[in-house]
């Protein structure tokens, strides 16, 4: 019986499908990221964008269309999207909410035979996503997930430790901690995130660890501090949306632009060479053209090496609906394109300091001809395959660059 499962959105999305899929092949069945002969599809959903509705509905009418005869599952926050017009998607045959999601195993289990007593997955064991923390508490007010993923709530502490360990003893060089709001780990028993990523970076040695997002307004002295801890990678996603402290307080965020460049500046004290990346709203309603620029001030005295660029997408059951119409299509296609272009010349600029500098880098996917690595400051690497292995870390020192990353001799 082979299983196909598609991910969309997050690095909690994938971290939870990962997680789904090791247990499915534990038990007996062929377990695939690509949707070729599969017999059982399983799509984790993304809901936070209107671009990501569109997206999920082609993926679902292709594999319909490919696959006739599967049985398509779908889950994730498309499923709790509140408005029943979106939520609606006829072409699958079974819906999982978010709060259900781990019933999906026993569901498959039940319903369809494993292909043998030892089942496989195609999964890569390079990075381990492991999800830490779920739901969120604040309300952004263009935000719909803190409806679709509920209030915020931890793992315990303990569980999480062994689930990683585990990983590193199966191979993974890498663990990566995901999270809804991840910053508001532990917050609910009186406890840090701090305390616990020291906690965990003592327990998964020698491999590495990395945060896949927080916000500004999360980091305490005490995390401040551990970033420049070994094997603590030298990359932080930190969300920014906006520049400008007036577009920021009708989003309903917590920062404003000076606390954003003094962390920053903060933590490049702490740990020079630190890779800081982001997610940008554009068109957010009543975002003018000084709105704008402010962003794009604050991206480059930032440093940004990376930034997720979105045009704001309206979402019912938010509140920036109520705040004005968006801007004009034309307009925020625009500042789109203006931002990426500055984020792909900020990226190129900030890889092209480590060439002929040694990183360190975690082998992530074989390809015809070489080998495909990240660095622990989130720079792509690739290097002549000599059987590198994956998963594996190692020093490579970059020659030169290329579209999209550093090339190693």
């Amino acid at each position: 019986m082979k299983v196909s499962i598609q991910t969309l959105g997050c690095k909690v999305n994938f971290a939870e499908m990962a997680e789904l899929g090791d247990r499915l092949a534990r038990a007996g069945y062929t377990v695939s990221d690509s949707d070729e002969a599969a017999d059982v599809c399983i799509i984790n959903s993304c809901t936070v964008t209107a671009q990501a509705d569109r997206k999920l509905r082609t993926m679902v009418h292709g594999l319909r269309r490919r696959h006739p005869k599967a049985h398509l599952i779908l889950t994730g926050c498309h499923v709790d999207n509140p408005n029943p017009r979106v939520s609606a998607v006829p072409s699958v045959d079974v819906a999982f909410p978010n709060a259900r999601k781990r019933e999906i195993f026993d569901y498959v289990s039940a319903n369809f035979a494993p292909t043998g007593e030892q089942g496989s997955t195609t999964f890569t064991r390079s990075r381990f996503f492991l999800k830490v923390q779920d739901g969120c508490n604040h309300r952004c007010t263009y935000c719909i997930v803190w409806r679709t993923r509920g209030a915020s709530r931890s793992d315990d502490e303990m569980h999480l430790i062994e689930r990683a360990q585990r990983a590193v003893a199966d191979g993974y060089g890498e663990i990566v901690l995901t999270g809804v709001d991840l910053g508001a780990f532990g917050r609910e028993h009186g406890r840090t995130l701090a305390s616990f990523v020291r906690r965990l970076l003592a327990a998964i040695a020698p491999a590495r660890l990395r945060l896949s997002s927080i916000n500004a307004n999360d980091f305490t002295p005490e995390l401040i501090e551990l970033t420049a801890a070994p094997r603590f990678c030298r990359h932080l996603h930190i969300p920014l949306q906006s520049g400008s402290d007036r577009v920021l307080k009708r989003m309903g965020r917590l920062y404003r632009r000076r606390d954003y460049l003094t962390l920053v500046d903060v933590l490049r004290n702490q740990s020079p060479g630190m890779a800081v990346t982001a997610d940008v709203i554009v068109g957010f309603p009543g975002e003018t053209e000084m709105d704008f620029a402010d962003t794009e001030a604050l991206a480059a005295d930032a440093g940004l090496s990376g930034m997720h660029v979105f045009r704001y997408s309206p979402r019912a059951g938010t509140a920036a609906p109520r705040l004005g119409l968006p801007v004009d299509d034309p307009i925020s296609r625009e500042r789109s394109r203006r931002l990426q272009t500055q984020a792909e010349a900020q990226r190129r600029a900030y890889e092209s300091g480590f060439i002929d500098r040694d990183l360190e880098v975690v082998w992530d996917r074989q390809l015809p001809h070489r080998v495909r690595g990240l660095s622990d400051n989130y720079i792509t690497v690739y290097a002549s395959a000599r059987g590198q292995q994956l998963g594996a870390l190692s020093r490579v020192r970059p020659l030169t660059s290329t579209v999209d990353g550093l090339l190693c001799g």
